[in-house]
């Protein structure tokens, strides 16, 4: 569920459309035919006809290595992970007790390990319906795609930091939090803290930083207070003056998506006595910290909990009820998929990507 942080500067505009030839062996006669198959209904269990995924990662690792998403029967395509995936219900066991499933309505899918690992088909198969959640008919499938991935990982992160930002309220006039990462999941910590932590600028004030110029902009344009930019090029220490600088003598809570040790030495220097960071674990590298300093200024480092169904659930109602407005995206044919993923990889595109499957797909932006 993790997409693209901190990667270099392509001159990238918002949400610009890849080309339609791809770099990549991979035809859309070979993505139909590989995912067309219909699986059987499992006992007590459904069948969901995907009609949207989202294009993410299921790692910064794998990002690194531009690894290309998996379709069934082709070969030496990666690991692409299916987390974000909205569609309709195809068929409902006929033994699935109390369902309030119908052929036709709109759901998405909880992310979990077997989801993840399945790439991206066009038919799923559901054992436990627990994992299925209907969507009210006033949610488009495209934003109901984005959903169980990004959207819950950064509500899961701006709920973690809620009752540390509540507390420092009590005694500070003004709570400086720090998003680390401009991708998607920096654009909807913005949309939910926006929604769940009160006015941002009067108590609450939210920064932005990010290596890519492109997206610091797209995060501007989203409603944070002030961005940073995080050029790895320039000086390790005008950087941390830059920031310090920019949120007028240190940060209170740091968000790291990104969580490299770079960033986790960097975010350090800038945080504030009993500042908390929130880490997501993107780089997979390991990094030394001094535990003596952290007791010293009494400062908290904790990993970002995985989001719960209920929580996915809040989401939805969010969105259907207007209070949350999804950030920029594009829809993109299944068939553009490897020109996307590489103008990912490249930051050629900002916000969020989402692939359409089948006959009808055509590119299209909330923009």
């Amino acid at each position: 569920m993790l997409d693209n942080e901190l990667h270099q500067n392509g001159g990238v505009q918002v949400m610009n459309k890849p080309s339609s030839s791809l770099n990549h062996p991979l035809s859309s006669e070979m993505c139909s035919s590989a995912s067309l198959s219909v699986p059987s209904t499992p006992k007590d269990g459904v069948v969901v006809k995907v009609s949207h995924v989202g294009a993410c990662y299921s790692e910064g690792q794998m990002r690194r290595k531009r690894i290309r998403p998996r379709f069934p029967g082709i070969r030496d395509t990666s690991l692409c992970s299916g987390v974000e995936v909205a569609g309709t219900i195809y068929d409902v066991s006929n033994s699935l007790p109390n369902s309030n499933f119908c052929v036709g309505d709109k759901v998405i899918l909880f992310p979990d390990e077997d989801l993840a690992n399945s790439g991206y088909v066009e038919y799923i198969a559901i054992d436990d319906t627990c994992k299925v959640l209907q969507v009210p008919q006033n949610i488009s499938l495209e934003v109901a795609a984005m959903l169980p991935g990004g959207a819950l990982s950064a509500y899961a992160a701006v709920l973690g930091a809620k009752p540390h930002v509540e507390k420092l309220q009590q005694v500070k006039s003004c709570v400086n939090v720090l998003v680390v990462g401009g991708g998607g999941l920096g654009l909807w910590t913005i949309r939910l803290a926006q929604l769940l932590l009160g006015n941002l600028c009067n108590s609450v004030r939210l920064f932005v930083a990010d290596n890519s110029i492109d997206k610091l902009l797209t995060a501007q344009d989203h409603g944070c207070y002030d961005i940073v930019h995080w050029n790895e090029e320039d000086h390790e220490q005008y950087i941390v003056e830059r920031t310090l600088d920019a949120c007028r003598g240190g940060v209170d809570v740091i968000i790291d998506y990104v969580s490299s040790p770079r960033t986790m030495n960097r975010s350090l220097k800038v945080l504030n006595r009993e500042g908390l960071i929130m880490v997501g674990g993107n780089s997979m590298k390991e990094v030394s910290i001094s535990l003596n300093a952290l007791a010293a200024k009494q400062q908290s480092i904790v990993g970002i909990p995985k989001g719960n169904m209920n929580q996915l659930r809040d989401l939805v109602n969010f969105v259907s009820e207007g209070k949350l407005s999804p950030p920029c995206y594009a829809v993109f044919p299944i068939e553009d998929v490897n020109q996307v993923f590489d103008d990912l990889c490249e930051c050629r595109i900002t916000g969020r990507a989402i692939f359409r499957l089948g006959n009808s797909a055509t590119v299209t932006d909330n923009q």
